[in-house]
């Protein structure tokens, strides 16, 4: 009976396991060496579909003509897109990147800043709309 039981609580739960954070949308970013270090920004959001705009506003507070805006179009049922700057030659101090992605229905929003010091990302928040 005791299997019974915990095979129907799993039975249950199991869905909503599999889809409790299917329309969240998350914003990383990260220094990466590859064979030139890089500001990596990577965008998840849930599988749809249909195509998808995705834009990327990198802003610097200290030096605004180092800001840049980036959009891509994100492919039916893909999950993530990523965005990146050459760390080499960027403005060290405080950062946000937001990334933005439009359908025809709507507009989600994550945003992120992180501090630029040297070759290192500090991370100061994360937000999502």
């Amino acid at each position: 009976m005791k299997r019974i039981w915990i095979f129907l609580t799993l039975m249950i739960l199991l869905p909503f396991s599999l889809f409790s954070d299917q329309n969240e949308i998350k914003l990383h970013c990260e220094v990466v060496s590859e064979e030139v270090e890089k500001i990596l920004c990577k965008l998840e959001v849930s599988r749809e579909p249909f195509e998808r705009q995705v834009t990327f506003f990198w802003h610097s507070h200290r030096y605004p003509q180092d800001d840049r805006e980036h959009t891509s179009i994100l492919k039916p049922y893909y999950a993530s897109v990523y965005d990146y700057r050459f760390l080499r030659g960027r403005a060290q101090g405080t950062w946000s990147v937001r990334a933005s992605v439009e359908d025809n229905r709507t507009i989600e929003v994550a945003k992120v800043e992180f501090i630029l010091k040297g070759s290192e990302l500090i991370a100061t928040s994360a937000e999502e709309q």
